[in-house]
């Protein structure tokens, strides 16, 4: 059996025996797919025990493959959003990552030359301390490229392997003192937060009006529109005993009945300009008449249009009522640019629909297809960028995006446009997924494979004590400071902030932890926000430590 064979017999081995081992929880917590990075330390143990040596070369290649699948599907999954997270409290909280980040950085370069001495393990320690494998692989790219052994590089794995669990313990501990110390009721602090979120993100609802108001009769629905900033959309009316499909041009008279659909906010505004009549279904009694259809982007020529190409004119006998994306319907405001696989909600008769079928595609078996050319163009064009070195003021040496940085921010930056000319970079969200998870299980079977030889006696000396505490420190006080400040002077929500916080150390076991004090989503919407930005610039910053710890 070819020493290439046995390789990839214990890696499947290992991420078997580590995905199961990953479920397991207690009290409802459990470590997930790093069940995998255990699962190889204990394997890499077992195989220096009894002499096996496995293929360094298929290590080195599935590992750094692995990884670049990882981190490139990752920004594929998040890029589409990364602006939309930057809105209203979406600020406040990258700032709070920014600074939770930078503190992080400049703890563990401190402590780092007090008490470590050692670039390698200064790496791991900032890596584990923080939750963060790509940043883990951003730094072991670093010190590969600067010709550092694999004996030296293993140190740094089993660094970040011994503080990874107890920055999880040191994160859910904060999270338990900032609620003691400012004697937190979780319930209001959840109540709070949902009235922030109904104002914040509404829920899309139909509400059926009677024209009472004599100051609107004889004026075109456009005006109407931009009265109330097409927040709604007046998708059906009824004349008489006659269903309409409406369009910008039609005109207003008195006794008209108009369903109006979007935010449920908008429905005191709209009732003071309208009689709301609660007797009637407009989307019920005008069915056989009208109907709704539900249309997918699937031409590239749609990509990036607003909505005013499509939907404007006065000739059109169709009305787009709302547009989901990501499961998040939005209005459909003349400025709203369609992206790939977009959901749009059409309403009117079926043949004055077909027009619109034919521009938007609606082909849901184009959609599910993976474009693995674009798929690998956009890795190669990160490859590239990655390689690309650049100086930091003040530091002899240059520094790379790296194969993790690179196919990061092309990812990023490709999936936030969704396409260049006629090629689509959108991949349907399982297959990321998928690819995702698989490049995550690859890097990190091998990190543990190739740790695992010194990791018990590590953890069992001083050395490895050491480390902890200095993890714990690294995890806990840059949280303590920014949720303190936040919490004392800012007075954000709770759950909100914690939310946060556990974004900032990319660790989603505190947030299990989180969701379990409460059923809210205020831990993942913070989380989520935070994390695209918190990942680029872990994978950045880990470069520079292990920089200043050269110098």
């Amino acid at each position: 059996m070819s020493a290439t064979v046995i390789a990839m017999l214990c890696i499947c081995l290992t991420a078997s025996i580590g995905m199961a081992f990953g479920e397991i929880k207690i009290k409802g917590i459990s470590i997930g797919i790093c069940g995998v990075l255990f699962a190889g330390l204990f394997a890499g143990f077992f195989l220096d025990k009894y002499g096996i040596t496995l293929s360094s070369d298929t290590l080195a290649f599935l590992k750094e493959f692995g990884l670049i699948m990882f981190i490139y599907s990752t920004g594929l999954m998040i890029g589409p959003n990364i602006f939309t997270s930057l809105k209203r409290d979406g600020m406040t909280m990258n700032l709070i990552s920014v600074v939770v980040v930078f503190l992080g950085f400049l703890l563990t370069v401190i402590l780092g030359k007090l008490f470590v001495h050692d670039i390698f393990n200064t790496v791991g320690l900032y890596a584990g301390a923080i939750n963060s494998t790509p940043a883990l692989g951003s730094g072991l790219q670093f010190l590969t490229e600067n010709h550092y052994s694999e004996e030296q590089l293993s140190k740094t794995s089993t660094a970040y392997a011994i503080t990874y669990p107890f920055a999880i313990l040191s994160g859910i501990g904060v999270f338990i003192f900032l609620k003691q110390f400012y004697h937190i009721n979780i319930a209001d602090e959840v109540a709070q937060f949902e009235l922030r979120k109904t104002k914040d993100s509404p829920e899309m609802a139909g509400l059926t009006v009677i024209v009472n108001n004599p100051n609107f009769n004889g004026i075109q629905i456009r005006h109407l529109l931009k009265m109330i900033n097409y927040s709604m959309a007046i998708s059906r009316m009824k004349r008489g005993d006659e269903y309409i499909v409406p369009n910008e041009g039609t005109t207003l008279q008195t006794g008209d009945v108009l369903l109006l659909f979007g935010p449920k906010t908008m429905f005191q505004t709209v009732s003071i300009l309208f009689e709301v009549d609660k007797e009637h279904d407009l989307m019920k009694e005008s069915a056989d008449a009208i109907q709704s259809q539900s249309l997918r982007v699937s031409k590239t020529r749609c990509v990036g249009k607003p909505l005013s190409k499509i939907m404007g004119g006065d000739r059109r006998h169709w009305v787009i009522s709302r547009v989901i994306r990501n499961r998040i319907s939005y209005s459909p405001t003349p400025d709203f640019k369609l992206a790939y696989a977009d959901e749009v909600i059409a309403v009117g008769k079926s043949l004055d629909i077909l027009p619109l079928v034919r521009y938007l595609g609606n082909d849901t078996a184009a959609i599910k297809v993976v474009r693995f050319i674009p798929y690998f163009i956009g890795m190669i064009l990160g490859l590239f960028i990655g390689m690309i070195p650049f100086n930091v003021p003040g530091v002899s040496a240059t520094i790379r995006l790296g194969s993790s940085g690179g196919p990061l921010l092309i990812a990023l930056l490709l999936s936030y446009r969704g396409s260049l000319g006629r090629m689509v970079f959108y991949t349907p969200l399982e297959v990321l997924g998928a690819f995702k998870e698989f490049g995550l299980i690859l890097f990190l079977a091998i990190v543990g494979l190739a740790s695992g030889a010194h990791f018990f006696e590590l953890i069992c000396s001083l050395a490895g004590l050491k480390l902890i505490i200095l993890g714990i420190c690294i995890t806990s006080i840059p949280m303590l400071v920014v949720g303190m400040f936040m919490r004392s002077i800012k007075k954000m929500n709770y759950m909100s902030l914690c939310g946060t916080l556990a974004g900032c150390i990319s660790s989603l076991p505190t947030v299990t932890f989180l969701t379990n004090m409460a059923t809210t989503d205020a831990p993942a919407i913070g989380y989520a926000t935070v994390f695209p930005l918190t990942l680029l610039l872990r994978v950045f910053t880990v470069q520079i430590v292990a920089l200043l710890m050269i110098g």
